[in-house]
């Protein structure tokens, strides 16, 4: 197993590897004159944000309140009863290969049973599998991108207590459960690269450890990243820097791996604003860190409603960050975040009220709003991992597949 180094970096070094990472951007301008604009950058952005609240405040003081609910640009294509009758804690849209063929399946967890799902011509769904578990119930799916025909889960009552990679040949001839961690697990997320990232243990000896995926999906290696002294809550990859990690802990910090050396690069403070922020997604360019952030603990009374997601800018050079966007509901509508999932340019949140809310990222915008179906309140949402689709689940065992 490769470690990292014990000792921490010096300043030179980590200055190198940040203008490192500035470098390897494609920018418009020679990296020498790189560095010194950042810091102008986000004082930009933050002057912008500023007026974009003031005028967000305006604008909404002058509108009507929102009576009705609309879909939007959400259309329902497909409905699947899972016929268990337990209660679903998850979903998620998953490449297997059937019959020689990469096809478009749909994974549903239960309490005690995963089951796999794939579609035919009529929209209309058939289970060809299901994986059974007896002593630990499932609390989620973990997809691994870029990969087929394997899908982990983690399991435990109120926090995570195993890892298992899940296969199934549709010969019949391979269907197996692989135990790949246990222990008191904090977080974990599918990478790419045929990799998985968990967060073990206490704080005191707490374990980050990035494992590689063979080909019958057992672990082909790990390696140990350097741990913050602090508890990690969840992870994110940073889209456009593969090599990059980030992690959100509880004290409301992000921090940031190489995952090339496992050593921790940087720590940054999130605004005290909203606690128990978790960061859903990150984007680099130019040389900033682009964060998207759900806010599960932010206060329904503020003015501008209550703010679901937000997106900051953050400059890894000084550890400085700058408010982008908040993404509130529209006036008229309530409820705080629960549940949701970020893709490429589109949030979706699970709301307290019951309804589910997307946002376009970059429009800044609430693009639909979805009330409960037949008095049923929404339990989890997710974007297809092979589409544009979304996938909704209610706690009687439905899952409704729209197209976006």
């Amino acid at each position: 197993m490769d470690e990292p180094s014990g000792r921490p970096l010096s300043c030179e070094e980590k200055e190198k590897v940040l203008i490192t990472w500035v470098e390897i951007r494609p920018v418009f301008m020679s990296p020498v004159c790189i560095l010194h604009p950042l810091k102008e950058k986000l004082a930009f952005l933050k002057r912008e944000y500023t007026k974009t609240l003031a005028r967000l405040q305006t604008e909404i003081a002058d509108l009507p309140a929102c009576d009705s609910l609309s879909p939007g640009n959400l259309q329902l294509v497909s409905k699947l009863k899972n016929p268990s009758g337990s209660c679903p804690v998850d979903v998620s849209a998953v490449w297997w290969e059937i019959a020689g063929l990469k096809t478009p399946c749909i994974i549903t967890a239960c309490e005690y049973v995963v089951s796999l799902w794939k579609a035919l011509d009529t929209w209309q769904w058939e289970k060809i599998n299901s994986w059974h578990f007896t002593e630990v119930p499932v609390l989620q799916i973990v997809p691994v991108p870029d990969v087929s025909s394997l899908v982990c889960v983690a399991l435990g009552n109120l926090e995570i207590r195993e890892i298992r990679a899940l296969l199934y040949s549709s010969d019949g001839a391979h269907e197996k459960q692989v135990l790949l961690g246990s222990g008191n697990i904090k977080a974990v997320l599918g990478l790419t690269k045929r990799r998985l990232v968990s967060s073990s243990g206490t704080l005191c000896d707490q374990q980050v450890e990035v494992m590689t995926f063979a080909e019958d999906g057992g672990s082909k290696g790990r390696q140990l990243l350097m741990p913050p002294e602090e508890t990690i809550l969840t992870f994110a990859e940073v889209q456009g820097l593969q090599e990059a990690l980030l992690g959100t802990t509880i004290m409301n910090n992000i921090v940031i791996w190489n995952l090339n050396s496992g050593q921790l690069l940087t720590k940054m403070h999130i605004d005290d604003s909203y606690q128990a922020s978790v960061c859903h997604k990150a984007y680099s360019d130019m040389g900033l860190l682009f964060v998207v952030l759900s806010h599960p603990c932010a206060k329904e009374s503020e003015p501008l409603g209550s703010p679901v997601f937000q997106l900051i800018a953050i400059n890894p050079m000084t550890s400085l960050s700058a408010g982008v966007m908040l993404y509130c509901l529209p006036q008229g509508q309530a409820g705080r975040f629960l549940e949701g999932d970020v893709k490429e340019n589109l949030a979706a949140a699970v709301l307290t009220s019951g309804k589910i809310a997307v946002w376009d990222l970059l429009l800044g915008h609430c693009m639909a709003l979805l009330p409960p179906v037949s008095d049923q309140s929404w339990s989890f949402v997710k974007w297809s991992g092979t589409d544009s689709h979304l996938l909704a689940g209610q706690k009687d065992g439905n899952i409704f597949v729209y197209r976006y």
